[in-house]
């Protein structure tokens, strides 16, 4: 089926868009929130959720939490609503509920896939010539 290829194609070009380009020129509202909770769960992945809390700005936080619930991820979204201390007990707690509440990256994938599929136009349109 064509339409299911150029869905998979769109999708993948606004998640490239989202990761490497912050969202792109102009992003829509899913697009500034893919970005934000991408930032977010990249560094949580590389360096643990007190690293990633500790990287980002106070703004980006915020972005962050407000990109998980955007994606109706409300349990990720919590886990960046903490404030780590210098403990390892609270380190390791923090990036356990972040692994419960996002054991992988299909996670987030599916729930791109759910909010693209259902309002397709919270995302700016693909520019077809920008990266040919």
């Amino acid at each position: 089926d064509v339409r299911h290829v150029l869905k998979l194609d769109r999708q993948t070009q606004i998640w490239n868009r989202a990761s490497l380009e912050s969202g792109g020129a102009t992003p829509a509202a899913g697009d500034i929130a893919l970005a934000s909770l991408l930032l977010a769960h990249g560094l949580a992945m590389n360096g643990g959720v007190a690293h990633a809390i500790e990287s980002l700005s106070q703004a980006e936080i915020a972005a962050a939490i407000d990109g998980f619930n955007y994606f109706g991820l409300t349990d990720a979204s919590h886990v960046f609503e903490q404030r780590p201390d210098d403990s390892e007990d609270v380190e390791e707690r923090l990036n356990m509920m972040y692994r419960t509440a996002v054991p992988n990256d299909r996670v987030l994938a599916h729930a791109f896939r759910v909010k693209l599929v259902s309002t397709p136009s919270a995302f700016a349109p693909i520019d077809h010539g920008a990266h040919a």
